[in-house]
């Protein structure tokens, strides 16, 4: 997997390495550490960096889901809007906002960490720690196996130093 040489040639460590119990991330975690040791930690798996749940909508065909009528009605209330037994992208915003505070920073002074999530989550994560409006949040272009490095600073909050795209796959 390019991720994995990529972290390889870059000689990145991870004081603790966080990942989504879903089986698409541990899969992808499994990949990188089949090239490289990020870390000496076990890995921190946990529920509360999973993808935005669907609830009832969930293996469903996107076809029957998402009517003309339903796209207006989601987009209308996009931020609050969520699937019958689903969440909220404000839900899964503070979800993921308390994990990095409850699970991160209350725990670990200093540190670089790694947590292997989903695209929507980490929009939702985003949108709330940097403060910007959920229009902006939803442009965000965040691929499959790419890196976003976040630096927080205890007096003046969260920086995004850069985005940088690790793999890309296209599908046309």
């Amino acid at each position: 997997m390019e991720i994995g040489k990529v972290l390889k040639n870059s000689n990145i460590r991870f004081d603790r390495v966080f990942c989504s119990v879903a089986n698409r991330t541990r899969q992808t975690l499994d990949l990188i550490l089949s090239q490289v040791q990020i870390t000496d930690s076990p890995v921190i798996y946990s529920e509360e960096i999973q993808e935005l749940s669907q609830g009832d909508w969930e293996g469903k065909k996107r076809s029957e889901i998402y009517t003309p009528e339903r796209l207006a009605e989601i987009n209308s209330g996009q931020w609050l809007f969520k699937a019958p037994n689903g969440e909220s992208q404000k839900e899964v915003e503070e979800r993921m906002s308390g994990f990095i505070s409850d699970e991160i920073l209350k725990k670990y002074p200093a540190g670089d960490f790694l947590i292997l999530g989903h695209g929507v989550a980490f929009k939702c994560l985003l949108r709330g720690i940097l403060g910007i409006s959920s229009q902006m949040a939803y442009k965000l272009q965040i691929e499959n196996a790419s890196l976003t490095k976040l630096r927080y600073d205890s007096v003046y909050g969260w920086y995004l130093d850069c985005l940088n795209r690790l793999l890309s796959v296209s599908r046309d």
